[in-house]
């Protein structure tokens, strides 16, 4: 009689957190090979498939110092797969486990037999607790130790009147065993003659059986044979054929959109009328040809010629070109259709290809004209000449106002220089630069030199330094080393002269 404790626990697999599972619930010291997890292990709320054959299932159980590691390769152990379809397993917690009170934390794993996958399933508590067996005192115990002893030879005295009797019993023993024997004679004498009929009537049938087996045997390997064939004749068929089984087209386009032969859509029965609304709305998606349509637009040099029908529910569009012309038609839909509109233009109109280029001619020399005398205002030369020591003023042609961008040249003991400005504000212009002297570069040289805006119109030099990095010493005010040549700006764009 099954007198396990089961608990049922549902694992559902998911990288979703998971907290601890507190199972709520106590097994005792005694329940000895009593105690049992069931667990239920799902993805997705559907069971997950455990094959013994290709899945190996492990738990773990700790408490503290104490633990346990037991899979379903285990063949002594009480882990094992009890419902592979429904992802059922169950385990039973070893005796020497339970032995001490203690709260459990386990986990289940389940991996792949060549342990290439493992899922790592949500952990879980229980509790082992003592009972009240364990918890005895050892005064208790020893009353009951001397209560057995009474018992005990309270027992031996009743076995003794028991065998007394049982030797009075050994005639009718004696009897009841001759008995038995003759009845077991009589039996064996009536079973052998019925086995010897049996056996003659059983060969009979047996033959019988075989050679029908034989018969059907034969047939159905045949059958089996036939069909094969005709099975692998179909398949090879289907193959030949190219035929598209009904899922590979799922996903394919249900709409035709042409005729068989790859023409256009063409019903000589179907009567457009472009002044009914219903019609265009429920018209299919498509481009087809229609003949003598109703209410074509006004202007249209046909009412024969192609209508194509656009629809993403909410808005809708369908063109008409007729057939003998460039002309294309467009009508909108939204919320509800709007008036003809011709797309193109007057075809009549059409300048020829002399035209055309003579225009095209025309446009490239305005291009090139405004091109170069957009580049040619774009920079100006606002200074040009030789400043050189502190003190010394650089008078502009035009107020920097105009200007976004300064271009400053010039020269100092290290070379020339091309050095930037910013026109903009009353920010000095500071230039830096650095001469190394020598081959190998043993000494080099910091210079400095700062223009002041004195004015819009008008530049200032007022600091020019140097220092000497490889001795540290500096030059003192007024060193005049750097020689201004050159000042170009860079106009803003809404100062640019336009062409005419």
């Amino acid at each position: 009689m099954a007198m396990d404790k089961i608990t049922n626990v549902k694992l559902e697999t998911t990288a979703n957190y998971q907290s601890l599972s507190n199972l709520n619930v106590q097994f005792w010291n005694q329940d000895k090979n009593t105690a049992v997890l069931q667990f239920k292990i799902t993805r997705n709320d559907f069971p997950l498939s455990l094959s013994k054959e290709n899945v190996e299932v492990f738990i773990k159980l700790e408490s503290g110092a104490n633990y346990i590691v037991d899979s379903t390769e285990v063949t002594d152990g009480g882990f094992e797969i009890i419902d592979e379809l429904n992802g059922i397993v169950s385990y039973t917690i070893p005796t020497e486990f339970m032995t001490v009170a203690q709260s459990v934390t386990g986990q289940v794993y389940v991996a792949t037999k060549d342990r290439e996958e493992v899922v790592v399933q949500r952990k879980f508590s229980f509790e082992v607790a003592e009972d009240l067996l364990s918890t005895i005192p050892a005064s208790e115990k020893l009353k009951e130790i001397k209560l057995f002893a009474q018992l005990r030879d309270e027992v031996s005295d009743t076995m003794a009147k028991l065998n007394e009797d049982f030797a009075n019993m050994q005639d009718y023993v004696t009897m009841v065993n001759q008995a038995a024997t003759d009845g077991v004679n009589q039996l064996n004498t009536l079973s052998d003659d019925k086995l010897a009929e049996y056996n003659s009537n059983h060969n009979v049938k047996l033959n019988e059986i075989t050679t029908t087996g034989d018969n059907y045997t034969t047939q159905f390997v045949d059958d089996k044979n036939y069909v094969d064939e005709k099975i692998s004749e179909f398949e090879q068929k289907v193959k030949d054929s190219d035929v598209v089984t009904q899922g590979e087209a799922g996903d394919w386009q249900k709409h035709k959109l042409s005729q068989d032969d790859g023409t256009t859509l063409y019903d000589k029965n179907l009567k457009i009328d472009f002044n009914d609304s219903d019609q265009l709305s429920n018209m299919k998606i498509g481009t087809r040809y229609i003949v003598k349509a109703l209410n074509p637009p006004e202007k249209a040099t046909s009412n024969n010629g192609w209508l194509s029908k656009f629809d993403r529910g909410v808005v809708k569009q369908i063109e008409f070109r007729p057939y003998n012309s460039p002309q294309v038609f467009v009508k909108r839909f939204y919320k509800t259709w709007g008036d003809w509109e011709l797309i193109t233009p007057d075809y009549t109109k059409i300048e020829s290809p002399t035209e055309a280029q003579a225009k095209a001619n025309t446009a490239e020399s305005n291009a090139k004209v405004y091109t170069d005398e957009k580049v040619f205002n774009l920079h100006k030369t606002l200074f040009e000449g030789s400043v050189n020591g502190v003190g010394s003023t650089i008078p502009l042609t035009e107020t920097l106002d105009n200007f976004i961008f300064l271009y400053i040249y010039g020269n100092f003991p290290g070379g020339n220089f091309a050095e930037t400005g910013d026109p903009t504000g009353d920010t000095d212009i500071v230039i830096d630069r650095v001469n190394v002297i020598g081959e190998e570069g043993s000494y080099a040289t910091a210079f400095e030199c700062i223009i002041q805006k004195s004015s819009r119109n008008q530049l200032k030099i007022i600091s020019d330094t140097y220092h000497s990095i490889d001795s540290g010493n500096g030059s003192g005010p007024d060193a005049n080393r750097f020689t201004i040549n050159k000042i170009i700006g860079v106009r803003k764009y809404a100062d640019i002269a336009q062409p005419e």
